[in-house]
């Protein structure tokens, strides 16, 4: 089965973007967070810049912060970020533009050789 798509838009949640161009990005998330975000494959947010898209993705599927984010707002030690195939940190307050791609995976680890 392919996961749901589902779609948020700024007026469904408050905040502002500060002047910025607010743009659609899509969160691609994996099979791994399915205990958190269920049937939920892609979710669509309207944001002008990465953090307020993740502010939106977790103001729509909460149970997802503890599995992405730490006490202190930081990613966990073994979650990445890709923001259109390029790895974030989502330290930087970076602008979005229409079409943007988001991607939360596990990093894997451990093992010998």
């Amino acid at each position: 089965m392919v996961g749901a798509a589902f779609y948020i838009s700024p007026r469904q949640r408050s905040g502002s973007f500060g002047g910025l161009k607010v743009a659609k990005a899509t969160f691609v998330l994996p099979r791994v967070l399915e205990p958190a975000t269920g049937p939920i494959r892609r979710l669509e947010v309207e944001a002008a810049t990465l953090r307020e898209a993740v502010d939106a993705l977790l103001s729509e599927l909460p149970q997802l912060r503890v599995h992405l984010f730490d006490e202190s707002r930081q990613l966990r030690r073994h979650v990445l970020c890709f923001v259109d195939g390029q790895g974030s940190s989502l330290a930087e307050n970076e602008v979005i533009t229409d079409g943007t791609e988001i991607t939360f995976l596990q990093a894997v680890s451990g093992g010998s050789a």
